[in-house]
């Protein structure tokens, strides 16, 4: 199964509704909350957004996505454009968001879209965090320095993400009544993957540094399987 896209994967993530609905829901609260806390010049005039990674917007919220004037959305599977719009396309019309969804390779054509778009905000969502699966184990290296690359070129405009940063198999499996873990403030990140019941080694996304150092990180359990979780974290970064 292809992890950025095609349709295996969207059958899983459709069969996976229920157990990824907590997780979906925080990251809702969470994006509400961050729309209040916009600069005063995007709540006197509804912002478009340049939603990068969309897929289907498996975990997306419409009611976040409908603050907006538009919404564009860009991913390389043929398939995300149509079902974004069956998932979101009738709620968005009914807030009157226009919604425009772009098959293409947006992390390549990220200067040409900033210079089409230049009042957009832009979310991430949950791709940055697959980029390492893009090359060899052994470039690493390559994969932070490209991240690197799109914070400058992201200076001075509006932006967030949602990524993983860890994932792998639990010690023992989920119950399905069990509730999510949420990570308190005091814990380092040896704690927060106790608590996550992380069965050593996870998988590290290298995503460590997308944020800079001080940025309101939230983190999010995100149960992907009975026996398989991964840690997100998600920030705004403000120009």
């Amino acid at each position: 199964m292809n992890l950025t896209g095609g349709i295996s994967w969207h059958w899983m993530a459709w069969r996976s509704q229920t157990r990824w609905a907590p997780t979906a829901h925080a990251i809702e609260q969470w994006l509400l909350q961050s729309a209040q806390a916009l600069p005063s010049k995007y709540k006197l005039e509804k912002p478009s957004l340049l939603l990068i990674g969309a897929s289907a917007g498996w975990m997306m919220s419409s009611q976040w996505l409908s603050q907006f004037a538009r919404v564009d959305t860009f991913d390389i599977d043929p398939l995300a454009a149509f079902l974004f719009k069956w998932r979101h396309g009738a709620a968005l019309k009914a807030q009157n968001t226009a919604l425009e969804c772009h098959t293409q390779d947006a992390l390549q054509n990220l200067p040409v879209l900033l210079e089409a778009h230049p009042n957009a905000c832009v979310f991430f969502d949950n791709v940055l965090g697959q980029m390492r699966f893009q090359h060899a184990a052994a470039d690493w290296q390559l994969v932070e320095k490209k991240i690197q690359h799109f914070k400058v070129q992201l200076k001075g405009r509006e932006w967030g993400s949602i990524h993983d940063r860890m994932s792998g198999r639990l010690n023992a499996r989920i119950a399905v009544d069990s509730a999510l873990p949420i990570r308190q403030p005091e814990w380092n990140e040896q704690h927060w993957l106790t608590q996550l019941d992380a069965q050593s080694p996870w998988l590290d996304h290298l995503t460590q540094n997308v944020f800079a150092p001080g940025s309101r990180v939230q983190d999010f359990a995100w149960n992907f399987s009975p026996i398989y979780r991964h840690w997100l974290q998600a920030a705004w970064v403000r120009p």
